[in-house]
């Protein structure tokens, strides 16, 4: 088991180098109420995060049924939590349940500084409608969002995350979370304790140290 601190020193070193494969939108896309589509043709924004090297910026879709750059909407900014899923494997490896009870434990902290994106390994199968369907059951809330897409590019985003199961169900033990205004990130079981889980969040929030009164 790792320490505290080491997962705390994981920085940007602990992500492999991405190459970024589009350009970001103008405006980001809101979690708990999604504005229209990214219109084809938008501008490109001035900059990147501080983790823009590391993660790709695809489209996917949302179980709302909106596209959203990946990294420039869903990431950046955020503190987040990643994990692959799938509705046909669920039963064997209830991943999302188990994110269900992490949420529970974030309380009112999700949505506001902590959100959380699934992915799904089984594109063909997890449209946006069905996502949308799966997420009601699982009682996911404004703050956590399931995510679709091409295959070629869910594939691209299991390589880049460090997921190497090739869509089958070994992808799904794998979670990555993080701070990425600090680009401070860390990867820990899926199916871990929701707690663990959980306190994984307040490890990579950086808290202000109030400064001293003056004399």
């Amino acid at each position: 088991m790792k320490s505290r601190r080491e997962f705390l020193t994981l920085g940007a070193s602990a992500l492999p180098a991405l190459a970024l494969t589009a350009c970001a939108t103008q405006a980001p896309l809101k979690l708990a109420s999604a504005p229209a589509d990214i219109q084809a043709g938008a501008s490109c924004k001035k900059g990147g995060g501080a983790s823009a090297k590391y993660f790709p910026t695809l489209v996917v879709l949302t179980h709302h049924g909106r596209k959203a750059w990946f990294y420039d909407d869903l990431i950046k900014g955020k503190i987040v939590g990643i994990n692959f899923m799938s509705v046909n494997s669920e039963a064997q490896l209830p991943v999302t349940a188990n994110m269900a009870k992490v949420q529970g434990l974030l309380g009112d902290r999700l949505g506001r500084d902590v959100f959380m994106v699934s992915i799904s390994t089984d594109p063909e199968h997890d449209t946006p409608a069905v996502l949308e369907a799966f997420a009601k059951r699982h009682g996911a809330k404004d703050g956590w969002v399931f995510v679709t897409g091409k295959p070629e590019e869910i594939n691209a985003l299991m390589h880049h995350l460090g997921s190497h199961g090739h869509g089958g169900a070994g992808s799904h033990h794998s979670f990555r979370y993080g701070n990425e205004n600090f680009a401070r990130w860390a990867s820990f079981h899926a199916m871990a304790r929701p707690e663990e889980i959980a306190q994984r969040f307040d490890w990579v929030t950086v808290h202000e140290i109030p400064s001293s009164p003056k004399a």
